[in-house]
């Protein structure tokens, strides 16, 4: 009674008591259960074998149920009886409860007959009439658990490898592992790599979707035939389709898809180790493409050009939008502290072969599809009547990257834009790693040209080419900062310019294909660049930066401007309105090189006006008329240097240097 309050200690230390207990005794039930299960002898004319006391149910015990435990599943999954179900589930109970026991872990896995775990799924889905119920997914998911977290062991491979077979011998059935497992274990890496590199493999024989194409009239009846799957579809092998009556639509596909589960568990992980392995892996010579030009139209629906596995990942044909390839694709080119020259090879790797699309790849599958011949039919299509990842105008299809592969795209690009200012359309580009003094990342250097193609992949969607001008702005601020900082700036301007020019005849390239643009092209996707940089700079500066992520200020390179947000009504209307009134292109120059001055010499530049200014620059991103002029009249010349190196002088210099990768008119 208040204010005595009674003591439950007592009470306390009996429920621990009993629940260790419990949990001892169980695993000795278990022990005996699958014992008997193993051996059912034992219960007919022999005396019953010694279960281990509970003082004597160490590592030994333990290992020796692993053992019987998966004798005891060979049994029941080969011949399963009434008792089948009450066994597997407390089965997986036992381990739930030790996923850190390796050695139990070990003798398991060891123990299951040879691949039966990858084709568990499979086999599931076969017995219960072509469907997995919640209880088989739940037994695949525990399973799996208790693999994933012994794939993390030093000493696991032998019963990992025993447990799955061999990789890619029943994909969807070893990729529905990583998918139904608990998502707080993780997989190993090695492991993860090796299932999305045979997924990729997969994929190339059996996409998600079938293309049928016309072979003309034979006898008087027209025939036609599957073009992309020359083993056969999939899905029939499984039986998805007998459990519609129909061929099964998107949202099964795409659940059981191998692709899209063993590469979501890489991004779902954030696996920065195993998107690096798989993105630069060398292809297999039976997927190695030695003369792209003269390869069937067909191959660029479901893949890129290049030697490696990230060409396997852009490709226009995802289910899913190219989501899941995209994040594996900014994970693999994430510059991860030992491993920057690989992410960056990666990146490389991956702007050749998307600039190859752009250039020619696209053109040839636009050709066969333009041909007429290709049936407007897609189980992934929601409404059925053509391809859900072909944009169409009017009554023909193009096959162009969808949002999700865009998004993974520009998340690269922004992380190499000092690759893109040193892309010279003169030069095809050393493909040597090179460090930039100005932030210390590492890229590849490429050509101009090639930078070109791949840039075109952002041109035609504002609001992406919004970001990568504005993280473009902000990189030349701080090359520019460079430049003063090390006596080094007709570099920075040089790279400055090339930079520059860069975009804009990538954008030109594309727009002038889709839009037809004719007079001043380059001239008008300069000025466009320069409006999208003054809208990026009015969203960054109108919006607090504790709501858009990673932002400190308007100018910081990488700020993300959470254009996705932003509806396209609304973006069009800012755009109409500064077009209007702001968008200079020098204007933004002169702006850029007083801040870059202000990173060098702080708040005190030595030009009071250009001090008092700078600040209404930066938040506004507009032009100011005070500031432009102090900067055109400021000597940025080295203390001590005779020679007169004023704003005007260094804009000029830099425009000079853009119309360097400026295409021929």
């Amino acid at each position: 009674a208040y204010p005595d309050i009674p003591s439950t200690a007592a009470c306390d230390h009996t429920a621990a008591w009993c629940r260790d207990q419990a949990a001892r005794t169980r695993t000795r039930i278990m022990y005996a259960l699958a014992e008997n299960q193993a051996d059912p002898t034992l219960l007919v004319g022999s005396p019953l074998s010694r279960i281990p006391d509970l003082e004597r149910f160490d590592r030994k015990e333990m290992t020796d149920l692993g053992r019987l435990q998966a004798t005891a599943l060979n049994k029941n999954l080969k011949d399963p009886t009434a008792f089948t179900p009450r066994f597997l589930t407390e089965m997986i109970r036992t381990l739930q409860a030790n996923t850190n026991d390796e050695g139990y872990l070990n003798a398991f896995f060891n123990g299951v007959t040879p691949g039966s775990i990858g084709t568990l799924a499979h086999r599931l889905h076969q017995q219960h009439g072509g469907r997995l119920t919640p209880e088989d997914k739940k037994l695949v998911g525990e399973i799996a658990t208790a693999l994933a977290a012994l794939s993390r062991k030093k000493n696991s491979h032998t019963a990992v490898t025993n447990a799955l077979g061999p990789t890619g011998a029943d994909m969807p059935s070893q990729a529905l592992l990583v998918k139904l497992s608990a998502p707080n274990v993780k997989w190993s890496s090695a492991i993860l790599a090796d299932l999305a590199k045979a997924a990729l493999r997969w994929r190339q024989k059996y996409p998600s979707y079938t293309i049928t194409a016309s072979s003309g009239i034979l006898s008087g009846e027209s025939h036609s035939s599957v073009t992309n799957q020359p083993n056969g579809r999939w899905w029939d092998a499984w039986g998805l389709n007998k459990s519609f009556g129909r061929d099964p639509d998107i949202k099964t596909l795409n659940e059981y898809d191998p692709a899209l589960n063993a590469l979501g568990r890489i991004s779902q992980q954030k696996d920065l180790t195993a998107a690096r392995a798989v993105a630069s892996a060398e292809l297999e010579s039976e997927f190695t493409i030695k003369d792209a030009d003269k390869a069937k139209p067909l191959t660029w629906l479901s893949r890129g050009n290049g030697g490696t596995y990230a060409s396997l990942l852009v490709a226009p044909d995802w289910p899913d939008g190219g989501t899941t390839a995209g994040s594996v694709i900014a994970l693999a080119t994430t510059p991860e502290k030992g491993h920057e020259e690989e992410a960056a090879t990666n990146a490389a790797e991956l702007m050749k072969s998307v600039a190859w699309w752009n250039e020619k790849g696209r053109a040839k599958a636009h050709k066969l599809l333009d041909a007429g011949r290709i049936a407007d039919y897609n189980p992934l299509a929601s409404d059925s009547r053509g391809p859900s990842w072909f944009a169409h105008t009017g009554e023909e299809y193009f096959a162009e990257f969808d949002t999700g592969l865009r998004s993974g795209l520009l998340k690269m690009t922004r992380m190499y834009i000092p690759a893109i200012a040193d892309a010279n359309k003169t030069s095809s580009g050393t493909g040597l790693p090179n460090t930039d003094e100005a932030t210390g990342g590492v890229y590849i250097q490429m050509g101009g040209a090639e930078m070109q193609q791949f840039l075109r992949t952002f041109a035609l969607d504002d609001r992406a080419w919004t970001q990568l001008a504005v993280d473009t702005q902000a990189y030349r601020q701080k090359l520019l900062a460079w430049g003063l900082r090390h006596n080094n700036l007709n570099d920075a301007i040089v790279r400055s310019g090339y930079l520059e020019g860069t975009l804009i005849a990538g954008y030109n390239a594309e727009r002038k294909e889709h839009e037809q643009l004719v007079n001043k092209q380059y001239e008008e996707a300069q000025k466009h660049l320069a409006l999208l940089r003054d809208i990026g700079g009015s969203i960054a500066g109108s919006t607090p930066a504790g709501s858009i992520p990673g932002a400190t200020d308007a100018y910081t390179m990488g700020t993300d401007l959470a254009l996705e947000k932003v509806k396209y009504k609304d973006f069009n209307k800012n755009l109409e309105r500064i077009d209007s009134k702001y968008a200079t292109y020098s204007d933004q120059l002169y702006v850029d090189l007083a801040v870059a001055l202000h990173m060098v010499k702080g708040t005190h530049t030595g030009n009071p006006t250009m001090d008092d200014n700078l600040l209404l620059a930066q938040i506004t991103g507009y032009k100011n008329p005070a500031l432009i002029q102090a900067v055109m009249e400021h000597n940025f010349a080295p203390p001590g240097e005779r020679i007169v190196q004023n704003g005007r002088f260094i804009v000029s210099q830099m425009q000079a240097n853009v119309n360097q990768n400026k295409p021929p008119q």
